[in-house]
This record gives C-alpha cells, structure tokens and sequence, in this order.
C-alpha cells in the first residue's frame, strides 16, 4: 500500500511537472500589413523536430502551445521568406513575411526526363530502383528531383538541406544545394507508385501517420558535377540526401547503369 501511495505521488509530481513545462503564445502574421492566412505555425527542438503545430486564422492570428523556453517558432508560407526565432519568454508575436527573391529555383525548366536507372534504394534487404527527375535550367545548371519521405503533413523540406555525392572513402565528391522548400504532400503521384512506396518502410518514428507524406526537393547540380559523376562511376558510393529532421539522412545507392544513363540525359537535354 505504502508503495502504491508512493506511486501515486510520483505520477502526480510528474504530471504537475510536465504541465509546468508548456504554456501558450500568441501573435499575428502579416505581410505587407495584411493579415496571411493559412501560415503554417510550428514549434521546433534543437534537431528540426516538430514539437507542435497550428495555422493563422483569417485575421491572420495563432495560438500555439509550446514546451519550453529553449526551443523555437518557425512561420511558413507559400512563397514567403520563412521566419525562426528562438522562442525564449516572449509570448507575443507580431511576424512580418516577405515575398522571396527570385533565385533558381524561379528560373524555366527547359526539358525534363524521368529515369529508374540513375538511383535506388535498400528496402528490406532489397536493391529497389528509385525514379529520379532530371531538370535543365540552362546549358550549365541541372536539378535532380528526389523524393523524400516526411513525418506529416505540415513539415517541409528546408531551403539549405544537401544531397551529398560520397565515394568509398567517404570523400565528398559534389553537393547538390536543395532550391525550393519542397512543402509536403500527401500521397504519391501514381507514375511515382510502387517504387517510392516500396521504400517507405513503416519504422518507430512514422507509426502515428497511416497516410504517406512525401517532398520533392529539386537539388542543383552543375554539368561540370553531373559529368565528373559520370567519369567516376565506379567511385561513387552513395547520395546522402539530408532530410527536414537534421538529424536523419535517406541513402541511396548509385544503380550500375547510373553512367551510361546520365550520359543519355545530359545528350538529350543538350541537343
């Protein structure tokens, strides 16, 4: 009884604890001092987790509940500059949101091509080929397009992440620099079904989403990467592509055809 008692006073501490710990801030987002509706709203741990999450209303305001000081508040937007800051004590929030510059990823596609033979992935023991687009932008910029799987429907893919070009000695051989933010969408597009699917394997941290939520970062290139890629093929160990998390990478392997297939496109594409 006596430890059943003390038991029950631990659970109660904690319980007082953890709700000591969250509290509530509130705060408006406009954008030419206009209200914007519809901004995602998130509370972030030190790794990108996301911890919480709301959306503004029409009058462009929001309450979030968040866990602490230590952590932060990112607002994002359709087009809009993405707004961070360290949440420490303050509870309100006025946000301003700018429109972005134009950067690369607002230049034209020229010419697109799909391919099952550049990339693939290892599910349950398996190799599986995973479809890759290939983009121009110009003579001498190309953006890889490679789905990433995500952990709802408000994360996104983060301007800044890499897809990392290694070779066995774990040499860093090209980076190819993500252009856009890639938002979440739910479900796959069905030219991109089973073989993206195959590589969703339901782990720990996805069991809470029975839906699927990929991004699509385009990752830059330059043709001077893409064909010293091509020249050492057999060097190449692995595409390290950073996921939103920070603290997590989705690998893929190059397929043995991964050359003579890059060739094929950059010939296209270069015609």
């Amino acid at each position: 009884m006596k430890h059943r008692y003390t038991i029950t006073v631990l659970f109660l501490l904690l319980s007082i604890f953890s709700n000591a710990q969250t509290r509530r801030i509130y705060g408006t987002v406009k954008h030419n001092n206009q209200p914007v509706a519809n901004a995602n709203v998130v509370e972030l741990d030190a790794n990108h987790r996301y911890l919480s999450h709301t959306k503004t209303d029409e009058w462009g305001k929001f309450t979030l509940t968040v866990t602490g000081e230590k952590t932060s508040i990112r607002v994002t937007h359709d087009d809009m500059t993405r707004f961070t800051s360290k949440i420490g004590n303050q509870e309100n929030w006025n946000i301003t949101l700018n429109k972005k510059p134009k950067s690369e990823k607002d230049k034209p596609i020229k010419k697109t091509y799909e391919s099952t033979r550049l990339l693939a992935g290892i599910a349950q023991g398996r190799f599986i080929p995973q479809l890759v687009c290939v983009e121009q932008l110009s003579d001498t910029t190309f953006c890889l397009v490679i789905p990433v799987r995500v952990y709802s429907s408000v994360e996104d893919y983060p301007q800044g992440r890499k897809a990392v070009v290694q070779d066995y000695n774990s040499r860093i051989i090209a980076t190819g620099n993500c252009i856009d933010d890639a938002i979440a969408q739910e479900g796959i597009p069905q030219r991109w079904d089973p073989i993206v699917r195959t590589t969703a394997i339901e782990g720990p941290t996805f069991t809470h989403e029975v839906r699927d939520f990929f991004c699509y970062p385009r990752f830059l290139f330059t043709k001077t990467e893409l064909e010293y890629m091509i020249d050492h093929s057999s060097e190449l160990s692995c595409f390290a592509v950073d996921t939103a998390r920070g603290d997590n990478y989705w690998m893929y392997y190059p397929c043995k055809t991964f050359a003579k297939e890059m060739q094929k496109i950059l010939n296209r594409m270069l015609k």
